[in-house]
């Protein structure tokens, strides 16, 4: 999933990827909570920022204690806010009367939720919400909510989210194996590139979806994590190389930027033909049916043999694909000149490249 973060847009629940790795099933702060949750108990708990925090309130109990499970969930016991350092090695204070801007817009109805999200926009505090009525925690920073299920709940999430995306990498690699076809025919379309690009850009948000739940999960997400690690192998990487091969340009920094574009319109429901295309640098209308010329980057990289550099180099002499395929027909005469290729022979990338396409 590295691969796949390094094109995910930032949205505002990215917030809590730092909070999520304190709260995952086995850490400390977890364990208080789903202590405090099977004791059919309420808590308000703000973590970090210290300082700003107590100049929002007042009363409470001053203890300074080291932080351990079992005395947070003790002192849940009473109705004010219990406040951690951001370590999580110390307990500040508890029973602690939060006051912070009833003015600030929220749209929570419960007492509880409404102060720890009003607390967390004031402050760079993560405020945690626990429900006695819901059973269930709502993690609050900068002003956004996010709640955190149960681990039954959470691996229920996880698989099904494992499940919708082997269905979505089965529907892409049928459009991709289509477009395979059709480029190396020198006959795709504006409707066959966005159709495939669609399907990536599905995949690839149902990925970071389903990476939350996981990560929630930390040590009982078993092998959850390996499915979702072995589902998205290679993804981003053929993404990218859709992009570079009907981008206006074919720079690999260009094809990251597009990529975090085209998952960011996709967030707001455009991801139509038009728009992808305006992302890709088309400054005209296109129809559907209008044909389209590909650079080759994803057919080329296929031949086993060719690095990076080989098939960037390829691609800069020949200018598109259909002008490589039309080269192969007489064993590449193009490629016996191009002597820094670091390949041993044309002719094995001739005979490579026959294989490919008997294969397609």
């Amino acid at each position: 999933m590295e691969k796949v973060h390094a094109i995910l847009p930032e949205r505002s629940d990215y917030l809590f990827d730092d909070a999520i790795k304190l709260m995952v099933s086995g850490s400390p702060l977890r364990e208080a909570i789903d202590m405090i949750i099977s004791a059919n108990n309420g808590a308000l708990i703000a973590v970090g920022d210290v300082d700003t925090i107590l100049m929002l309130g007042n009363g409470g109990f001053k203890i300074d204690v080291p932080f351990t499970p079992q005395r947070l969930f003790e002192l849940s016991k009473m109705d004010g806010a219990i406040v951690l350092t951001e370590d999580l090695k110390q307990i500040v204070c508890a029973n602690f009367h939060l006051n912070p801007d009833p003015g600030l817009h929220t749209s929570e109805t419960g007492m509880r939720h409404r102060s720890a999200a009003r607390t967390s926009a004031q402050t760079k505090a993560l405020v945690l919400a626990i429900s006695k009525r819901r059973v269930q925690t709502t993690m609050y920073h900068r002003g956004e909510g996010l709640t955190m299920d149960s681990d039954a709940i959470l691996l229920s999430k996880g698989n099904q989210g494992l499940l919708a995306m082997q269905n979505a990498k089965d529907t892409l690699e049928r459009a991709s194996i289509r477009l395979n076809f059709i480029e190396l025919d020198d006959i795709a379309t504006v409707y066959d590139v966005s159709r495939l690009m669609n399907r990536y850009i599905r995949l690839i948000g149902l990925s970071a979806q389903t990476e939350r739940f996981i990560n929630f999960l930390g040590d009982n997400a078993g092998l959850l994590r390996n499915q979702l690690e072995e589902i998205m192998t290679g993804v981003a990487d053929s993404f990218l190389l859709l992009i570079r091969d009907y981008a206006a340009s074919s720079e690999k920094k260009e094809a990251y930027r597009i990529a975090r574009q085209l998952l960011e319109k996709a967030e707001d429901g455009d991801s139509d033909a038009q728009t992808v295309f305006g992302l890709l640098g088309f400054t005209e209308p296109l129809a559907d049916e209008d044909h389209i010329s590909p650079r080759g980057f994803r057919a080329i990289s296929r031949i086993s043999m060719l690095d990076e550099v080989a098939v960037s180099r390829i691609i800069e002499e020949y200018g598109s694909l259909s002008a490589f395929v039309s080269d192969s027909k007489d064993g590449f005469d193009r490629l016996e000149g191009m002597n820094d290729l670091g390949v041993n022979s044309v002719k094995a990338i001739t005979k490579s490249f026959m294989q490919l396409r008997s294969t397609l």
